[in-house]
């Protein structure tokens, strides 16, 4: 899932520095064609003139002769398919966590001449020892909580992850067959990172049903572009699962923590805002923009145990008239951030940005504050206001280093500004068009 929108700012870099998300440019190889398929629409390619599917196997036999095994080092193509996906695993990646992928030949290439990368990545806690302990929350699963005080822009953990998946598999597949893909593909993980990803799939609340993989993956919808397509009507997007993520971090409406996925599709969560012993962790899993009935309505299907959202954004302690004002108060800000997303609004003022920013701070968004300083600098540029805009081209180089890493591409463009405010394309750009300073 990317949440956020692109800026006058950031779009001045674009032909200077590479896109973060894209991994490598993509190859012009492709898949080879299948040659038969299984009643259950998975298609095979004979093994040593062995079928990986007899007609009431559930997944591949686990056999060498076979071929079917993957090996210790390496990427293996298992010719395991459903239409053009097809399961990818090296199972030593990112020293011995390994990863899975359904994907196509096109994109998995990308991934897979990026090796390397993998095994620079952490996959651990960074924080000490005795920072946080593990907790089960009535309703929201098990969560970590502080006992120790943990201040803004402290690392939380990072990890790697343990299966990616296209988003056509959802929108392509018949439900039978990614069911029947996916459930092959965690099988292929090393034993302990699939000992992780199947604790996602503990049954919710009262519900006595083991949870699809599917579910799970739709449950924490972290979206990534793999980048570059050959074809124009293709895409690369794809899910990533972080298992540690899923298992620990329940979801708030207005989280303390932010995460943001890297360049080497590593997951990275940074405290946002002040963590006092005692406190729960939690980051969102969809945007927390988004009005409150639809953000409640998607937490009960995917993460609420079948309940709406509990987190205190959507509940306000059971005070109906305190949840009336805030859905109105998230309105406003959502109104006054389109005036400011719009560099030639007729609107925008100093009274309507500061306005803003009172409303983003009482909203407690603390997972999003970038975009709003950012947009906040760019319009008090645009009126020759420099001196506020400085000041809050500053805080969202901060908060950018927080939500998107240090090395993003949208935080060297707003180093860029911060650093000439008055040489910045923004400047007085509202007052030349309006004939009030000569361009």
């Amino acid at each position: 899932m990317i949440w956020g929108a692109s800026s006058l700012g950031r779009i001045l870099v674009l032909g200077l520095i590479s896109a973060q998300g894209v991994i490598a440019e993509a190859s012009d190889a492709k898949a080879d064609t299948p040659k038969a398929a299984s009643k259950e629409g998975l298609a095979y390619e004979e093994i040593d003139k062995k079928v990986i599917y007899s007609e009431n196997a559930t997944a591949p036999v686990a056999s060498k002769s076979d071929g079917l095994v993957p090996p210790v080092d390496g990427w293996w193509y298992s010719k395991v398919c459903a239409d053009k996906f097809c399961i990818f695993t090296n199972r030593r990646l990112a020293n011995g966590r390994g990863m899975v992928m359904v994907t196509t030949m096109e994109d998995y290439q990308k991934v897979e001449r990026t090796e390397n990368a993998f095994d620079k990545a952490e996959n651990k806690f960074q924080q000490e020892d005795g920072t946080f302990e593990t907790v089960d929350l009535p309703d929201r699963g098990t969560a970590l909580r502080a006992k120790k005080a943990i201040r803004r822009g402290k690392p939380v953990m990072s990890w790697t992850p343990a299966l990616v998946v296209h988003k056509d598999v959802f929108d392509v597949l018949r439900r039978k067959e990614r069911t029947k893909i996916l459930e092959n593909a965690v099988k292929y993980l090393p034993d302990e990172t699939r000992a992780k990803f199947n604790k996602q799939r503990k049954p919710l609340g009262p519900l006595s049903v083991e949870r699809s993989i599917e579910d799970v993956m739709l449950s924490s919808p972290f979206e990534y572009d793999l980048g570059y397509n050959y074809n124009p009507e293709a895409h690369s997007k794809h899910l990533l699962n972080f298992p540690e993520v899923n298992n620990l971090l329940p979801h708030d409406c207005r989280p303390n923590v932010a995460w943001y996925i890297d360049g080497g599709l590593t997951h990275r969560t940074t405290v946002a805002r002040r963590i006092n012993p005692g406190d729960e962790l939690t980051i969102a899993y969809i945007d927390p923009f988004i009005p409150r009935p639809d953000r409640s309505l998607w937490v009960k299907n995917h993460r609420g145990f079948n309940k709406p959202c509990p987190c205190s954004a959507c509940t306000h302690g059971g005070d109906a008239e305190a949840v009336k004002k805030a859905d109105a108060r998230l309105e406003e800000l959502n109104s006054l951030f389109a005036e400011l997303k719009n560099h030639d609004s007729k609107k925008v003022t100093p009274q309507l940005i500061a306005r803003f920013l009172d409303l983003v701070n009482q909203d407690r968004l603390n997972v999003k504050l970038a975009d709003a300083y950012e947009y906040a600098a760019l319009n008090y540029n645009y009126i020759g206001m420099d001196r506020l805009a400085k000041k809050y081209a500053d805080l969202a180089v901060q908060a950018a280093m927080v939500e998107e890493g240090h090395d993003a591409n949208n935080v060297v463009a707003l180093r860029i500004m911060a650093s000439d405010i008055k040489g910045h394309y923004s400047y007085q750009y509202t007052l030349k068009r309006q004939g009030k300073v000569k361009a």
